[in-house]
């Protein structure tokens, strides 16, 4: 890729990165856990070039191939392989003005694969991020993430429509919320980024706030958010959630920053139960090892409240009466636990690479529900010329707190492209995935894919 292109797309993405002026709380992908503001991470927007960022078309087509490892798991009736199609297309980037700056993406995917078996369809997801300096010390900030998909939205999604494998254009994605938290990566979301079935998933969430910062060291913010997942698969559950958060930063010196935050939230399954209310308190460090390297650190505590339907076992006597050994009764529980993160990023002028923990509580992905969550997410990239190289991988555990239930997955992957001409590139992605719970044995998958893409600015690919 172009050093022109490179730059663009690293300015509109430093741009998306602080849509979130001044606030001073940002999570990734767990419900309440703080850390330092986007506005740290991106400093001024009013003082860059607005000409340096453009909204950017592209589109691709690409050929996919994916195979279940070790078919002696699956019935022979059932198909190991898969060869499909398909194409997709998108927009993406940032405008600046003086005192706002909005973000934008759109990607809409087509994908066929052959056999009656395999699921096929559009997916497509967007997002919009508002930012506005109401004074040179009040801020305030929206933004929207929705989609429909085959298969949810994320690092952690099935390989090749919008998950950590394909072609997704999500180079520039601005900022959204879950649990009235904004989220640095909506790839990361938490929300819908760990589907386990390919099956529809219709997701959408908006969150909102305002930030203060009375001095060069506080900072404050607060806001809230809203939102829904409604899955289309036999058996998973839908998911409603709402809350509010506010955090407070106080930055020691050039480099490090430590603040606080407090979130609330409520979260129910539309058909099935709710009542369901978080509440979490932690601190946060974010340190500037060098003007390459950050490490951002959180530790923090949930608790938990529930009300739903459990079964209990039935008095003797009325047992051997009505012969029934067990009845539904309404139980409150009451769950606490820990919540903490660990990240590291560092960038030099080709190279690229990040990598992050995170544990907490989190609603689930529709086969478990309210849930502790680990997730572990790396990434490295880097580019000679006209060629550029990634790989990614991923580890994700979920252990239910209302169910007796742990299902675990991950996945790794190599990229590459190559700029043929212009803004003409050629690529190639495959890698690994696997899931297992404790009913079943390990099911690897292997995945690969090519796809030709025009892309101005580079505005289809993940730096």
């Amino acid at each position: 890729m172009n050093k022109s292109g490179n730059r663009v797309s690293v300015r509109a993405a430093t741009a998306i990165f602080s849509v979130l002026l001044g606030a001073a709380g940002t999570a990734q992908g767990q419900w309440g856990m703080g850390a330092p503001g986007a506005g740290s991470m991106g400093g001024d927007l009013s003082s860059a070039d607005p000409s340096r960022f453009l909204f950017r078309p592209w589109v691709a087509a690409q050929g996919n191939y994916t195979e279940v490892v070790g078919t002696q798991q699956l019935p022979g009736s059932v198909r190991r392989d898969f060869y499909g199609y398909g194409g997709t297309a998108g927009i993406s980037g940032a405008k600046v003005w003086e005192r706002t700056s909005v973000a934008i993406f759109y990607t809409a995917n087509y994908q066929r694969f052959g056999g009656r078996l395999a699921r096929e369809g559009m997916s497509q997801v967007g997002g919009v991020s508002v930012s506005h300096r109401v004074t040179g010390r009040v801020g305030l900030f929206a933004s929207q993430l929705a989609g429909s998909s085959l298969g949810g939205f994320g690092y952690g999604a099935p390989a090749g429509v919008l998950g950590g494998w394909g072609l997704a254009g999500q180079a520039l994605l601005p900022e959204s919320g879950l649990l009235a938290a904004p989220l640095t990566d909506p790839a990361a979301n938490g929300l819908v980024d760990n589907e386990f079935f390919g099956s529809r998933v219709n997701f959408y969430v908006t969150s909102g706030g305002v930030s203060y910062q009375p001095s060069l060291r506080w900072s404050f913010s607060a806001g809230g958010q809203a939102g829904y997942v409604r899955r289309k698969g036999r058996g998973l559950r839908d998911l409603d959630s709402a809350g509010a958060f506010g955090q407070a930063a106080y930055r020691l010196s050039e480099r490090t920053m430590i603040g606080a935050g407090y979130n609330f939230g409520t979260f129910s399954y539309p058909k099935f139960f709710g009542g369901n209310r978080v509440q979490v308190a932690n601190l946060f460090l974010s340190h500037q090892v060098s003007q390459q390297t950050r490490v951002t650190l959180g530790v923090g505590g949930y608790r938990m409240d529930t009300t739903f339907l459990g079964a209990v076992a039935t008095d003797p006597e009325i047992a051997a009466l009505l012969g029934v050994p067990a009845q539904l009764e309404v139980q409150k529980r009451h769950f606490y636990g820990w919540q903490g993160m660990a990240a590291v990023n560092r960038s030099w002028r080709t190279w690229g690479a990040n990598v992050s923990y995170l544990h907490g509580v989190n609603p689930g992905n529709g086969v478990v529900l309210a849930s502790r969550r680990d997730s572990v997410f790396g990434s490295l990239s880097r580019s000679f010329g006209r060629l550029n190289f990634g790989a990614h991988g991923g580890f994700f555990r979920w252990s239910g707190l209302l169910q007796n239930a742990r299902l675990t997955s991950g996945q790794a992957g190599l990229s590459t492209g190559l700029r043929i001409k212009g803004d003409l590139y050629f690529g190639l992605n495959g890698g690994y995935s696997f899931f297992d719970s404790p009913t079943q044995p390990r099911r690897w998958q292997r995945f690969a894919s090519a796809h030709l893409t025009w892309s101005p600015s580079g505005a289809a690919f993940r730096f």
